[in-house]
C-alpha cells in the first residue's frame, strides 16, 4: 500500500501514553474466535465491515483542519482532563467557537467504528484503520482502543489520490494565484498550498472552503495577505 505523510496543520495535540491496565498492544491474544484469530472472529457486536478503504466517501479531513461545527452525531470522550469529540471516525478538539481535527491520543476508546473501516492483519492481530487511526478491539470491554501502528507500518494518513467532487468556483476566488519559482514538485506544491491555506485561516478566522456567507473585504484581505506571504516565504511568485 502506498503511504504518504500527513498534511500537518497548526494545531499541536498533546500525546499521552496510555496508562489503562486493560489496554493491550501488539502481540496481544487473538480477538474473539478460535485458532489463530482469523476465522470465526468476525461476528462480535459493533464490528465494522472491515472491507472499506479506511476513509469513506465524504471529505477526507487531515489533522489541523478547522471546521465550524462537527458533522452528524458526536460523542464526548474525556481523556486526562481534556475533552475530545468523536464523530464518523474523526476526532475533534474545541478551538474557540470552532473545532479542529486532531490525531487521537493512544489508549482513548470508542464503542463503534464507521463502516468504511479497513482491516489490517499483522500476524494473528487484527487492526482496524479509520481516517488514518489504528484501533484494536477489546473483547473484555467491547470497545475499540486507539493503538500504535503495527511494527514496521507507517500511519496511514492518505489513500491513493481520489478524484474530488467539483466545488463552487467561488470557494477558490479568495486564494491568491501562486507559481512555483524553485521547481517545486506537484506534491510539494499541494502541501505548501494546504499549509499556507491553514495559516491564512488561522490568521483571519475565515475559511473559503466552508464559507456560507459573503465575507467582508477586510477579512478576505487578511486571509489573502497571510496566505500569500506564507507562499512567498516558501519560494512562490504570488499575484
Amino acid at each position: 500500500m502506498r503511504q504518504s505523510q500527513p498534511r500537518q496543520g497548526n494545531y499541536q495535540d498533546n500525546r499521552q501514553s496510555n496508562n489503562n491496565q486493560h489496554w493491550q498492544g501488539g502481540g496481544q491474544p487473538p480477538r474473539p474466535g478460535g485458532g489463530d484469530g482469523r476465522p470465526g472472529n468476525d461476528h462480535w457486536n459493533g464490528r465494522p465491515d472491515g472491507h472499506g478503504n479506511g476513509w469513506g466517501p465524504g471529505p477526507q479531513y487531515r489533522p489541523g483542519y478547522v471546521i465550524n461545527s462537527i458533522p452528524g452525531s458526536r460523542s464526548r470522550v474525556g481523556w486526562h482532563g481534556q475533552d475530545y469529540f468523536y464523530s464518523g471516525g474523526y476526532w475533534y478538539r474545541p478551538q474557540g467557537p470552532r473545532y479542529v481535527i486532531v490525531q487521537p491520543p493512544r489508549g482513548i476508546r470508542v464503542h463503534e467504528l464507521p463502516s468504511y473501516s479497513q482491516e489490517v492483519w499483522m500476524g494473528s492481530t487484527l487492526f482496524f484503520v479509520a481516517a488514518g487511526t489504528y484501533y484494536l478491539y477489546q473483547q473484555d470491554t467491547q470497545d475499540y482502543v486507539v493503538a500504535e501502528p503495527p511494527q514496521g507500518a507507517e500511519p496511514i494518513y492518505s489513500p491513493e489520490p481520489q478524484p474530488q467532487p467539483q466545488q463552487d468556483a467561488s470557494a477558490y476566488s479568495y486564494d491568491p494565484t501562486a507559481y512555483p519559482a524553485n521547481g517545486q514538485s506537484q506534491e510539494q506544491q499541494q502541501q505548501d498550498m494546504y499549509d499556507c491555506h491553514m495559516y491564512g485561516v488561522n490568521q483571519s478566522g475565515f475559511d473559503p472552503q466552508s464559507v456560507t456567507y459573503a465575507p467582508s473585504p477586510q477579512v478576505v484581505d487578511i486571509y489573502r495577505r497571510a496566505m500569500g506571504g506564507c507562499l512567498v516565504q516558501r519560494g512562490y511568485s504570488v499575484n
